[in-house]
């Protein structure tokens, strides 16, 4: 199997619901405050309901810009912050797994641009299949964020 000279990456952003729904942004360069708090003013506008957010210990996921969005919008969106080191026990890393397993099963890519287009067909079929979402949620780390637990 042909392998690049030089790693190719895509930066992405998602959030997923124990109801099997599934939101994500591509990025350019590192993940920062203003990137994720770009991310949550889409949700917000877009869903109409409470948001309950699980986060890792990022440090876009503490930054004072953040603290006070969050508090302003506090009726509309709360974040609830994971110990460091327990990826097990965010319901988003499961779907990252899923997608980097569908598209190391898909082959090689040659550039960021087709990387992208591969994922996000990857992810609109995840999001097509709510059932999938929703079994990310049924792993014995992460049912505390199921519906019914």
């Amino acid at each position: 199997m042909p392998v690049s000279n030089e790693h190719v990456r895509v930066n992405l952003i998602s959030a997923i619901s124990n109801q099997g729904r599934l939101r994500f942004h591509f990025y350019h360069g590192k993940m920062n405050q203003d990137t994720f708090l770009d991310f949550l003013k889409g949700l917000v506008k877009k869903i109409d309901r409470n948001i309950f957010i699980i986060t890792d210990n990022l440090p876009a996921h503490h930054g004072l810009r953040l603290k006070e969005w969050i508090n302003e919008n506090v009726d509309k969106i709360k974040l609830f912050h994971l110990p460091s080191y327990t990826p097990e026990l965010n319901p988003v890393e499961y779907l990252n797994n899923n997608l980097k397993h569908v598209m190391a099963r898909k082959g090689y890519y040659k550039d960021e641009k087709e990387i992208q287009n591969i994922a996000m067909r990857v992810l609109h079929s995840f999001r097509a299949t709510k059932n999938r979402i929703c079994s990310f949620f049924e792993n014995v780390h992460v049912k505390y964020a199921r519906l019914n637990a």
